[in-house]
C-alpha cells in the first residue's frame, strides 16, 4: 500500500475519534463531569479559587452530584469561608453521601466558624475513615490550641506526624504551634520541613516569611512572601501577611497596592481594611480613617492594634470615654505596653477620672528611664488628686536635663508575684517571666538569675527566655555574660527587644562600635522604627556624626510629629553643629514653647542663640534660668559661663565655667576647662 493511502486511512481514523472525542467532551459538558474533573485538579494543585469555579459549574449541570458538593465544601474550606463549606457538605448529606466521608471537611468547616465543639465532635466521631485521620488529628490540634492546651494540641500533631510525615501541612501546623509555644527555633525547624517537602507551598512559604520577619527583619521576610505569592498568586493569607510586612517597612503605597488586590478577591476582607485605616490615621486622615476601620464590621475588634487605633481615634474626636474603653482592654491584655498606658491615663485624666488614671501611670512613673511626658502627665494627675508634693517630685523628674538608665527588665507590676514561691515548674516561659520579673524589681537578682538559667536551659529554642536571662545577669553586673545571653536572642528572633537590649550592653561594656553596628543591622531589616532611629542618632551624636543624627532624627520626626521637646533639642543640636544655625533656632524656639519649664528646652534655645550671634542679652537670660532650673547639671554651667564670657562678664564665667571642671564624669570637662584657661 502506498504511503499515502496509509496517511489517508490513519488522517481518516483520526477524524473519527476526534468526532468519537468531541461528542464524548460534550456529553461530560453537559452533564458536570467535565467541571467536576477540573475541579478536582485545581484542589489538588492547591488552587481554591479556580476548584471554586469550576465545581460551581459541575453543580449547576448536575444539582444532585454528592462529589461536586464534597469538593465545594473543601474548595471553600481552603478559601476560609466555613460557613459556604458547612451549607456544602450539608447539602452532600441530604443528597445521600456518607457522613463518614466528610466529618474531615465538616470538621474543618466549623473550626473556621469558632464552633470548637462541634469540629471536635465531627474529628472524633467513630466512623471516621482512616485516610482522613491526619486532616482530623490536626483539627483537633488547632481547637486545642485555640482552647489553650498547648500538650493537648502537640499530642495530636504528633499523631499527625507519625500517620504522615511527608506532609507538608502538619509541619506547617507544628511550625505554629512552636510559635505559640514561645519555641521560635522549633518553628523554623519545622518550617524548613514543610518547604523542603513542598518547595511550591504557599503555606509553607508564608509560614517561613513570618518567622523570617521576626528572625531577621521585614526586609529579609520579602523575598519569602514573594515566593509565596509566585506559587499561589490568589493566595488571601499571603497578601496579608506581605501587605502588613510592607506597610511595617515603610512601603506604604506598594502595601495599598496589595490591600486593593486582597478587595478584589475578598470584598470583605477585615485586614485590608484595617491596613488601610492604619495608613490614613498616619497621614492624620482621622474621617477617612474612622470610615475604612467601620468596614471590618467589628472582626478585628478584639485584636490590640484595633483597639489602640479607636482609642487614638477616640481621643482625636474628644471622646476620652470611649477611648478608655478601647484601651482599657488593650492594658488589660497587654500591661507592659508603655504606649496603650500612657493613652488610657491621657483618656482618665480627660475623663476627670484621676485616681484610675495614677493608677494606669503607677508602672511607668516608677521606671528610672520615664519619659517627660509620662511624668508631666503624671503630676498633673497627681495635682488633681491634691498630692502635691508628689507632683512637684514628678515634674523635678520630668524637667531633669539627664534621663536615667532604661530599665530593660522592669514589669509593669510587681502584682505581688515576688512574694510567693514561684511557679512550680521551672520550664514555662508564661508563668517564670513575670515572676522572674517580679524578683528583679524586689532586689532579689540572685534567686532571679537562678531562675532564669534554669528556663532558658528548658527552653533553649525560646528568645524571651534567652532575653530574661540577658535582663538578669546585667541586673547582676555581669555584661560580658549578659551579651551572649542577648546574642543567643537574637540569632534566633532579632526583633526591637533583643536589639536595643544587645546595644545598651555592647555600650555598658565600652564597645560603642559594636552597639552601632547592631542598631544599623537592625535599622536595615527594619527602617521605620522610631525608638532605634533614636538611638542611632543618639549614637551618630556621640560619635559627632551630626549630618547622620539629623537624618535620623529628621526620620522620627516624619513619623511622630512636631510635638516632642525632647526630639526638638535633639534636632535643634544636629543641626547646629551640622552648620544649619536658622534651623537650629527654628527647632529650639519650638522646644522651648513645647516645655517652657524644662532647663534641657531652655538651655538649648540659649545655647543656639549664643552659637548664632544673638544680640542682646536673650542668650544668657535664657541660660541662666536653665542654670537656676538644674543648678547640678554640668552642661548647663559650661553653656552659661561661655555666655558670660562672651558677653565680657570674666567673673562670673570662671564661676560656672569651675564648676564645670568640677564635676565628677562630665564629659565635657576638658572643654570646660579650656575655656576656663582661655580666660
Amino acid at each position: 500500500m502506498r504511503r499515502s493511502r496509509l496517511a489517508l486511512i490513519a488522517g481518516v481514523a483520526l477524524l473519527a475519534l476526534g468526532g468519537a472525542g468531541l461528542m464524548q467532551w460534550r456529553a461530560h459538558e453537559r452533564d458536570g463531569s467535565a467541571a467536576l474533573t477540573r475541579g478536582l485538579a485545581a484542589l489538588d494543585r492547591g488552587d481554591a479559587r479556580t476548584a471554586r469555579v469550576e465545581l460551581m459549574n459541575a453543580i449547576k449541570r448536575d444539582r444532585k452530584s454528592v462529589a461536586a458538593h464534597a469538593a465545594q465544601a473543601q474548595a471553600l474550606v481552603d478559601l476560609g469561608d466555613g460557613a459556604g463549606a458547612q451549607t456544602a457538605v450539608d447539602r452532600a448529606r441530604v443528597l445521600g453521601g456518607s457522613p463518614a466521608a466528610t466529618r474531615a471537611v465538616m470538621a474543618q468547616a466549623l473550626l473556621l466558624q469558632g464552633d470548637l465543639d462541634g469540629a471536635l465532635r465531627e474529628a472524633r466521631a467513630s466512623d471516621l475513615p482512616p485516610e482522613a485521620r491526619v486532616v482530623a488529628d490536626r483539627v483537633i490540634a488547632q481547637v486545642a490550641l485555640a482552647q489553650g492546651d498547648l500538650q493537648g494540641a502537640r499530642v495530636a500533631l504528633q499523631r499527625a506526624l507519625a500517620s504522615a510525615q511527608g506532609d507538608p501541612a502538619n509541619w506547617v501546623e507544628l511550625g505554629r504551634l512552636q510559635i505559640v509555644a514561645g519555641d521560635q527555633a522549633g518553628a523554623i525547624a519545622a518550617a524548613d520541613r514543610a518547604v523542603a517537602l513542598a518547595p511550591s507551598d504557599a503555606k509553607a512559604l508564608t509560614l517561613r516569611g513570618e518567622l523570617t520577619r521576626a528572625q531577621y527583619g521585614l526586609t529579609a521576610s520579602l523575598p519569602w512572601f514573594e515566593r509565596a505569592l509566585a506559587a499561589n498568586p490568589d493566595s488571601v493569607t499571603t497578601l496579608e501577611q506581605y501587605a502588613a510586612t510592607l506597610a511595617d517597612a515603610g512601603q506604604s503605597s506598594r502595601m495599598l497596592g496589595l490591600t486593593r488586590r486582597l478587595l478584589a478577591l475578598d470584598p470583605s476582607n477585615p485586614r485590608a481594611w484595617m491596613m488601610q485605616a492604619v495608613m490614613a490615621a498616619r497621614a492624620g486622615q482621622g474621617d477617612l480613617a474612622r470610615k475604612l476601620l467601620e468596614r471590618t464590621k467589628g472582626r478585628l475588634d478584639d485584636e490590640p492594634a484595633t483597639r489602640l487605633l479607636r482609642g487614638i481615634l477616640q481621643l482625636q474626636d474628644g471622646n476620652p470615654v470611649l477611648a478608655a474603653e478601647a484601651l482599657a482592654q488593650l492594658v488589660a491584655a497587654q500591661p507592659d505596653n508603655r504606649t496603650a498606658r500612657t493613652l488610657l491615663a491621657r483618656a482618665l485624666y480627660a475623663n476627670d477620672d484621676f485616681p484610675s488614671a495614677a493608677t494606669i501611670l503607677a508602672p511607668i512613673v516608677a521606671q528610672r528611664d520615664a519619659d517627660p511626658y509620662v511624668l508631666t502627665l503624671g503630676a498633673r494627675v497627681q495635682e488633681a488628686l491634691g498630692n502635691l508634693a508628689m507632683a512637684g517630685d514628678m515634674l523635678a523628674r520630668a524637667t531633669w536635663p539627664v534621663r536615667a538608665s532604661s530599665d530593660a527588665f522592669a514589669s509593669a507590676s510587681d502584682n505581688g508575684l515576688a512574694s510567693g514561691s514561684g511557679p512550680a515548674s521551672s520550664a514555662t516561659a508564661r508563668d517564670n517571666i513575670p515572676y522572674i520579673r517580679a524578683l528583679l524589681s524586689t532586689g532579689r537578682t540572685g534567686d532571679a538569675l537562678a531562675r532564669a538559667r534554669l528556663l532558658s536551659r528548658a527552653n533553649p529554642g525560646a528568645p524571651d527566655a534567652w532575653l530574661i536571662l540577658g535582663d538578669t545577669l546585667s541586673a547582676a553586673d555581669q555584661p560580658q555574660e549578659a551579651a551572649r545571653a542577648y546574642a543567643t536572642a537574637a540569632n534566633i528572633r532579632f526583633d526591637r527587644a533583643a536589639a536595643l537590649r544587645l546595644a545598651a550592653i555592647w555600650t555598658r561594656i565600652g564597645n560603642p562600635a559594636h552597639a552601632r553596628q547592631v542598631v544599623q543591622l537592625f535599622l536595615n531589616q527594619n527602617p521605620n522604627d522610631a525608638e532605634a532611629q533614636r538611638l542611632a542618632a543618639d549614637m551618630a551624636m556621640q560619635a559627632q556624626d551630626w549630618r547622620s543624627a539629623r537624618r535620623m532624627l529628621q526620620a522620627v520626626r516624619a513619623q511622630i510629629g512636631d510635638n516632642d521637646a525632647v526630639l526638638m533639642a535633639d534636632l535643634a543640636r544636629a543641626a547646629m553643629e551640622d552648620g544649619d544655625g536658622s534651623a537650629a533656632r527654628a527647632y529650639a524656639a519650638h522646644g522651648y514653647r513645647l516645655m517652657p519649664g524644662n532647663p534641657v528646652m531652655v538651655d538649648m534655645l540659649g545655647w543656639v542663640l549664643l552659637r548664632t550671634g544673638e544680640k542682646g542679652t536673650a542668650a544668657v537670660d535664657l541660660l541662666e534660668k536653665a542654670v537656676a532650673l538644674a543648678p547640678g547639671a554640668p552642661a548647663l554651667q559650661l553653656h552659661l559661663g561661655q555666655a558670660y564670657a562672651a558677653a565680657g562678664r570674666k567673673g562670673e564665667a570662671k564661676l560656672a565655667l569651675g564648676r564645670a571642671v568640677a564635676a565628677r564624669g562630665f564629659t565635657g570637662r576638658q572643654e570646660a576647662s579650656d575655656a576656663l584657661a582661655a580666660l
